[in-house]
């Protein structure tokens, strides 16, 4: 078939941050283009401005062979031809982006379309009745194929769509776990003769818990004895342009806190967040809502025991006492048995350095386990 008639690949993204869904959707592209769609991918953002001037991430991709196009909000997609593959991998898209998809595959203007679902509550991104139900009767026709990251998320998308059948199942996600100074599990792997305790993400609205791990750690100091281990905390990519209002007062207290045992990195690049991560020993996971953590991989990688609670991802990652520690349940202030969980791991009589060394390489051995495999069994079987 000339090159000008076979099929192209469409990759939809709502921006080309170094987060979590535009990553993952990076590295959906370069397992497609290692297996022959190279010169067919075209990946589209809808960032606007922002992707245009500010993201790194695009021009990484670029460099790789890749062709990148960045839209506005309000702009529609180029209409594909019928042989065409489309692959949404958000439902942060733009709504006029999600519904002509939709349109395109209700009358039958491409055969197949697939969605990648990162968001852990559809229902405030699609709302209203009429999105289950059209979604419902496409995967129903298998012609929509919806894959969520954790098992946490499949519940959710199960009851939100009325559906059990095999087109919507879990597809955990996947990076390349090589980071400035190599692959992560080449790393050496920590000592944890002091708890440096490590959060990565945004601030934001508060969803990742750097506030809740601060009063946690405040009540930690109400406990300080003899013996313990020195505590650490660090948080990496904070906002630090004068609009993060949450990111600044986040600093303010984590200094007053702990002083110089307090360290914060901007947000930037995943190599920069790598980077700094790589200088902690246990990492903690306690958002309000996630669909699978793809940073608690990359700590793990790293022989980061984690300290986790259970949103979602927690069950493919987690296995308590063996590579980390069970938080529960997380609410707005800390309970007195998560409390004590961290004491304990404060206390080397109680969790020796040993014991934590073996959580680190069964940490380790864990993050190899959950990369192993790729996207292609979903996307071209």
């Amino acid at each position: 078939m000339p090159f000008q008639q076979a099929p192209k690949f469409w990759l939809y993204s709502h921006n080309f941050t170094h987060t979590g869904a535009p990553l993952v959707l990076g590295a959906i592209a370069l397992e497609l283009a290692e297996h022959g769609w190279r010169r067919r991918l075209r990946i589209i953002s809808w960032g606007g401005h922002h992707d245009r001037v500010h993201t790194k991430f695009r021009r990484e991709l670029e460099a790789k062979g890749l062709s990148c196009s960045v839209l506005e909000p309000n702009q529609l997609p180029p209409t594909p031809k019928p042989q065409d593959r489309v692959l949404l991998n958000s439902l942060s898209l733009p709504l006029a982006v999600l519904n002509q998809a939709f349109n395109w595959l209700e009358q039958s203007k491409i055969q197949r379309l697939d969605l990648f679902a990162h968001e852990a509550a559809p229902n405030q991104l699609l709302t209203g009745e009429q999105w289950p139900h059209r979604l419902q009767k496409l995967l129903l026709a298998n012609v929509l194929q919806l894959r969520v990251p954790s098992l946490h998320c499949l519940i959710t998308y199960q009851h939100w769509l009325g559906y059990r059948g095999s087109a919507l199942a879990v597809q955990i996600p996947q990076l390349e776990l090589i980071g400035p100074q190599g692959p992560l599990l080449e790393q050496p792997l920590p000592t944890f003769n002091s708890l440096r305790l490590q959060l990565t993400g945004m601030g934001g609205d508060g969803n990742k818990g750097h506030s809740w791990l601060l009063r946690l750690v405040q009540q930690l100091l109400c406990l300080e004895k003899p013996g313990l281990r020195p505590l650490e905390l660090q948080f990496i990519g904070l906002e630090s342009d004068h609009h993060a209002l949450l990111d600044r007062e986040l600093r303010f207290w984590g200094h007053a806190l702990l002083g110089d045992r307090f360290s914060w990195v901007p947000h930037g690049s995943r190599s920069d967040a790598l980077l700094a991560m790589g200088h902690a020993n246990v990492a903690v996971i306690c958002s309000r809502q996630e669909t699978f953590s793809m940073v608690a991989v990359e700590a793990m990688a790293l022989g980061q025991p984690l300290l986790r609670n259970r949103s979602g991802g927690w069950q493919e990652q987690l296995e308590a006492g063996v590579n980390g520690f069970d938080l529960g349940e997380t609410g707005p202030d800390p309970l007195p048995d998560q409390v004590k969980l961290l004491q304990h791991l404060r206390d080397p009589q109680a969790i020796t350095n040993y014991q934590l060394k073996t959580m680190a390489q069964a940490a380790r051995a864990k993050a190899e386990k959950l990369t192993f495999g790729g996207f292609l069994n979903w996307l071209l079987p």
